[in-house]
């Protein structure tokens, strides 16, 4: 038996009779296969992954008294137009994002929002959700996930795909400041093997 309380808005907090029944819906996760998820289980699984990481309830905004026009639903229909409208793939990017990128947080995130942020749901995109379509391969001119360009434009060096970070991966006499990008980068899951393997 699931414990209702782990969920983000707790019955007796909901502030209408609309999510309360929204949040009854909650722990459907435990019994749905989740190709059939819809809005109220994927947040009810964030809701999970939320409390099992931080040992706190997520709290939501309650922006609406209708629970479809929140801001905790317009985030999940936000990341399902970035990144897909299946929903078992979006109970994987909640897994990965949880297991790869909150756990690196300085601070506890207070707002879903972290998971549309877009450089991470790129990241996500290319090196998660397409790696089968590019067979592990990644050419030269497979874009870079935004949060990899930052470091180099920061340093002063153009880098929009792996090819580019390939050349400069190369340089013999490598500059302070392009080592400290790619230190940088490697901090938020760059694998420079790969940059060897660019074709």
């Amino acid at each position: 038996m699931i414990d209702k309380n782990i969920f983000g808005g707790e019955l007796t907090d909901a502030p209408n009779d609309h999510y309360r029944k929204f949040f009854e819906k909650f722990p459907e996760i435990e019994t749905l296969d989740p190709k059939e998820w819809k809005i109220p289980q994927l947040l009810g699984y964030f809701c999970k992954k939320y409390f099992e990481t931080y040992q706190v309830k997520y709290k939501f905004k309650f922006n609406s008294s209708s629970p479809s026009k929140c801001f905790e639903v317009f985030q999940i229909k936000k990341l399902a137009s970035m990144l897909t409208a299946k929903p078992e793939l979006l109970k994987d990017y909640i897994d990965w994002v949880y297991r790869f990128k909150v756990i690196k947080a300085k601070r506890r995130l207070t707002s879903i929002s972290f998971m549309t942020i877009e450089g991470v749901v790129n990241e996500y995109k290319l090196n998660i959700l397409l790696a089968p379509k590019y067979n592990g391969n990644i050419g030269r001119s497979t874009p870079l996930p935004i949060e990899y360009i930052v470091p180099f434009k920061e340093a002063g060096f153009f880098a929009g795909t792996y090819g580019d970070l390939s050349f400069l991966y190369q340089m013999s006499d490598m500059p302070i400041e392009l080592n400290s990008a790619f230190e940088k980068a490697k901090s938020l899951g760059l694998d420079v093997t790969v940059l060897s393997k660019v074709v």
